[in-house]
């Protein structure tokens, strides 16, 4: 199996591709700024036995990632899964930030998921796989991460006009709507802030990219064959 993980470099990213390396699948790994992070997982998923090709592609640049994702057909070929987990966020009020930095947001996030999965999509045999990565805060109030919510919410909405558009085509489209995940990105908050979040949910931890990663396989699999547009949260069971 051939799957594409977009945002590789990152702490969900890794996990899930290093999920399917373990597997001895090859994997295309995608990132757009943490080079060093890129290479070194590269180097550690080689030891499973699969191809392992790294690309660098700056979603912000629309015509730079159909360009980068043409060349990455031509060197790992058509994929048969595609991870989109490339994701930015800023912690701020909406009422501070720039346009700039929404669209910067919105690119990464939201129009990467389009035009990865048009790429994917159109080259693809029946059976392949597109899974979405998306945030608990897609379908929440998320107040002071407006912009990154609002691009969550698009994620899950175009996954499901996406999955009833190339569902006659064999593919599936799902979501993994992940939680407070113990990344980089969430370093943001404090101790105490993560301990009162912890009371809101079922299950009294903060998950781990490897809980997304599990979910992600799920989805991936033949067992899933039957689900598509759908979001699975994965968020230790938030009331």
């Amino acid at each position: 199996m051939k799957a594409v993980v977009t945002g590789a470099s990152g702490g969900i990213g890794s996990a899930v591709a290093r999920a399917f390396a373990k597997r001895g699948d090859s994997v295309a790994l995608l990132y757009r700024n943490n080079e060093s992070a890129a290479l070194s997982l590269a180097e550690e998923l080689a030891s499973f036995g699969g191809m392992i090709v790294t690309k660098r592609v700056d979603f912000s640049d629309a015509e730079g990632t159909e360009n980068a994702l043409a060349e990455l057909e031509k060197q790992f070929g058509a994929p048969d899964v595609l991870v989109n987990a490339a994701g930015i966020s800023k912690v701020s009020l909406a009422l501070d930030f720039t346009a700039s930095e929404w669209d910067e947001i919105f690119q990464v996030n939201a129009r990467s998921v389009f035009l990865c999965s048009r790429w994917a999509a159109k080259n693809m045999k029946a059976g392949g796989r597109i899974v979405n990565v998306s945030s608990i805060w897609g379908s929440r109030a998320a107040p002071c991460e407006a912009a990154y919510a609002a691009s969550k919410a698009a994620v899950e909405s175009f996954t499901k006009s996406f999955a009833a558009e190339v569902g006659s085509l064999g593919i599936t489209v799902n979501a993994v709507a992940a939680g407070m995940i113990d990344t980089k990105m969430n370093d943001c908050f404090t101790a105490e802030e993560k301990s009162d979040f912890i009371e809101s949910l079922a299950i009294s931890r903060i998950g781990t990219p490897e809980d997304v990663a599990s979910a992600v396989l799920f989805l991936a699999s033949e067992e899933a064959s039957y689900i598509s547009g759908a979001v699975l949260e994965v968020s230790g069971g938030l009331r």
